[in-house]
């Protein structure tokens, strides 16, 4: 026998309930936001009619292209800054009229709120780095992604600029409509900004090639991975249009750090390295990490995974993929959550030894049994969903305290290292 549906009234307020216990700061910016968004609105169009502003937004590497961007125009940004509501109006209330150009994060959940992300930000300049099916759940499909985030790229100032991921259909049908003026920025030789090559350099990052409008551009950046190339080129081409030096542009990508827990990379003691992923896991960014793990052909290669953020069609099919994807990269696999057993049965499909595959039930188990295979020369990719927080595994093998043992922690969106249950948990 099935339990009876909660009515709509107390989902709503078990929701509230919730914030309020685990995400106080959200919590808080909600009671805030109906002040601080027509404050915002007015100190936009009045004291800050002057500023250039930059809105980043996109379904992956928005905090990596967000930072990139603030790097290349010498403006501050901190990765770890919240990107919605009362945060967003927060931001632009705290900047002051000047000449320094202010940089935001944009980031949506359900339908409507990038329509009035929009109408408060009027930006300048658009970035948008991908439509994929991050929160497509709460906006109606890949489809009601693509529709929020035109929102943004249609809302440019005249005269002004959208930069958009020209490698994504959608992000180009996007572009197609809008009044604006585009610059295309990937890997395909159509683009305005052309990502010729990228070499992994590894531990030190990548070298990359971009050729632009005006010349060539070569950087060693100490990212790595084909997704965040794309990132730094689209910062770079933000950057030369904006004014800033070829030469000013390469030295500032090149002392960037990657944005914590996106392929962070993380050196251990004797020669070991983490790949740090543990920010989110949809399908388009599993493929990715495990995509980077498998060019280090040099190195000895262990995963440490977990479940699939944001499922899309059917789970078992899913995890069998997923399983099969991971065998061809990785040479021993540690499996941390639920879907373990379609996941196995999927490395064994891509033919892959059964013991070289364990699952286990918390990160505390799975650093144990990590700590006995680091050898010299190995890398270790840490990949999960933020709600797994698997980059706590990462504390453990650096040998700091975490007391904390929840499987499923309700504080989406926090970092481990920022939360001040990690040391002795809740």
């Amino acid at each position: 026998m099935t339990a009876p549906s909660k009515p709509l009234w107390r989902k709503r307020l078990d929701r509230i309930v919730d914030l309020a216990r685990f995400r106080p700061r959200t919590f808080l910016g909600a009671l805030i936001w109906p002040l601080a968004a027509p404050a915002a609105w007015v100190w936009r169009r009045t004291w800050l009619r002057g500023t250039r502003l930059i809105a980043v937004t996109g379904s992956l590497g928005k905090t990596s292209t967000t930072a990139a961007v603030a790097a290349v125009l010498g403006v501050p940004f901190d990765p770890d800054s919240r990107n919605f509501g009362s945060f967003l109006a927060l931001a632009v209330l705290r900047h002051r009229p000047r000449r320094q150009p202010l940089v935001l994060e944009v980031g949506i959940s359900r339908r409507g709120q990038m329509k009035r992300y929009a109408r408060l930000l009027r930006p300048d300049v658009v970035v948008l780095t991908a439509v994929a099916a991050d929160h497509s759940h709460g906006l109606g499909g890949i489809e009601g992604v693509a529709a929020e985030k035109a929102l943004l790229a249609h809302a440019v100032r005249p005269g002004g600029l959208l930069v958009v991921n020209g490698d994504d259909p959608r992000c180009l049908a996007i572009a197609a409509s809008a009044q604006a003026r585009v610059l295309r920025v990937g890997f395909g030789e159509d683009c305005d900004w052309w990502i010729e090559d990228v070499q992994v350099d590894f531990p030190r990052g990548s070298r990359l090639r971009l050729a632009g409008p005006n010349g060539e551009l070569e950087v060693a950046s100490p990212w790595i991975g084909d997704g965040l190339a794309r990132c730094a080129a689209l910062a770079a081409a933000v950057g030369i249009d904006s004014g800033i030096g070829w030469d000013t542009v390469r030295e500032r990508l090149a002392g960037l750090r990657a944005a914590p827990e996106r392929l962070e990379i993380v050196p251990l003691p004797a020669e070991v390295w983490l790949l740090c992923d543990s920010w989110k896991s949809t399908w388009d960014t599993i493929e990715s990490a495990l995509d980077v793990l498998g060019s280090l052909a040099s190195q000895r290669r262990i995963a440490v995974l977990g479940n699939i953020d944001e499922l899309q069609g059917a789970q078992t099919q899913a995890y069998l993929e997923y399983g099969r994807l991971a065998a061809t990269v990785a040479e021993r696999i540690l499996y941390v959550g639920e879907g373990f057993e379609k996941f196995q049965r999927g490395t064994r499909q891509a033919e892959m030894p059964p013991d070289r595959v364990q699952g286990y039930r918390d990160v505390h188990q799975a650093a144990a049994a990590l700590r006995t295979e680091l050898a010299p020369g190995t890398v270790v990719l840490v990949k999960g969903g933020h709600r797994q927080k698997l980059g706590r595994i990462r504390f453990l093998l650096q040998g700091e305290a975490v007391g904390c043992t929840l499987r499923i922690c309700p504080r989406t969106g926090l970092s481990c290292r920022l939360c001040p249950h990690l040391s002795k948990g809740f």
